[in-house]
C-alpha cells in the first residue's frame, strides 16, 4: 500500500495547502493533508489568537439600556463552575464584543441556588441591557427558564447536544482565529481558554476540557452567547417600545414578528 506525507497531487499546490491551513484545524489538517496519525484532541486554539482578541484598554460594561447583547449560560450545580456571559455585535466593525461575564463556583457543601444566584442575575442583566436572547442548556435550568420566560426575558432552550455544540465551538474558534472577538482582559477567562481542547467527533469537533478539574464553563457560555449574536445579524430583529399617554415607555422585544398597533398606542422600532 503506497502511503505518502507529502502531496502529490497535480492539484495540490502551495495556494491549496495554503488554504487548508487556514480552513482546517491542525490535527485535521495533518490527519486529511499529510496522512498522519492523530489524536482526537488538540488544543481549541492558539493563545497568541486569544491575546490578538483582547483589547488591554476595554472594560466589562456595567449598564448601558441601549445596547444589544445576547447571553450565554452553562450551568452546573455541584461539580463545574457555572457561567453567564453576555456578548454585543459591533455592526460598525462587524465584531463581536465580550460585555461581561460571571462565574460561580460551587462548593462541595453548597451547591449553586439557582433561584437567588442565577435567575436574580438574569433579571438584574435584563434590566440593565437590551437583552434580545438568553440561550441556556434546559438539563439543568427548565424551572428557571420557565419562570424568567414567564418575567418577558427572551430566553430560549440551547441543549448542549453534538450539533449544537460544534456549531458554537466552530463559531468561536472562527472568531477568535479572523480577530473577530473583542474582549477585556481577564485572567479567569484567559486560563479558561488555555485549558479547553477540541475533541474531534463524527459530526466535526466541540470544546471540550483536558482533565476533569479544569473548569472551562465560561469558555462555553462565550460560544453560546457569540452564535446567538451571530445567528441574529441574519434574522430580521427589531426591538418595539410603545409609549403610554403619560410618557413613559415599556419595552417590548419580537424577533421575527409582525406586529399590529398596540391598542391605538404609537409604535417605535428600534433595529
Amino acid at each position: 500500500m503506497f502511503w505518502s506525507h507529502a502531496p502529490i497531487a497535480p492539484w495540490q499546490t502551495e495556494g491549496w495547502l495554503a488554504e487548508m491551513r487556514r480552513s482546517l484545524r491542525p490535527n485535521a489538517y495533518l490527519r486529511m493533508i499529510e496522512n498522519r496519525f492523530v489524536t482526537t484532541e488538540s488544543i481549541f486554539i492558539d493563545m497568541a489568537w486569544w491575546d490578538a482578541c483582547v483589547d488591554p484598554h476595554a472594560t466589562p460594561i456595567i449598564t448601558d439600556r441601549m445596547l444589544s447583547v445576547w447571553i450565554g449560560v452553562d450551568t452546573s450545580v455541584k461539580r463545574d463552575s457555572t457561567a453567564i456571559v453576555a456578548v454585543h455585535w459591533d455592526r460598525k466593525a462587524q465584531k463581536a464584543r465580550l460585555v461581561w461575564h460571571r462565574i460561580y463556583q460551587p462548593l462541595p457543601d453548597q451547591p449553586i441556588d439557582f433561584e437567588v444566584a442565577i435567575e436574580h442575575t438574569i433579571r438584574d442583566l435584563h434590566k440593565r441591557y437590551r437583552v434580545r436572547g438568553v440561550l441556556y442548556d434546559p438539563y439543568q435550568m427548565q424551572a428557571s427558564a420557565q419562570r424568567l420566560r414567564r418575567e418577558g426575558v427572551p430566553i430560549e432552550e440551547f441543549p448542549q447536544s453534538a450539533p449544537n455544540l460544534t456549531e458554537a465551538s466552530q463559531n468561536l474558534y472562527e472568531l477568535i482565529k479572523g480577530r473577530n472577538l473583542v474582549a477585556y482582559p481577564d485572567a479567569a477567562v484567559r486560563l479558561a481558554v488555555s485549558r479547553a481542547v477540541a475533541v474531534e467527533t463524527a459530526r466535526g469537533w466541540r470544546i471540550a476540557k483536558d482533565k476533569q478539574s479544569h473548569k472551562i464553563d465560561v469558555v462555553v457560555a462565550l460560544g453560546m452567547a457569540a452564535l446567538a449574536a451571530v445567528r441574529a445579524q441574519s434574522e430580521s430583529t427589531y426591538h418595539w417600545e410603545w409609549v403610554d399617554d403619560i410618557g413613559g415607555a415599556v419595552p417590548k422585544q419580537f424577533t421575527g414578528r409582525r406586529l399590529l398597533p398596540w391598542g391605538g398606542m404609537p409604535l417605535i422600532c428600534r433595529g
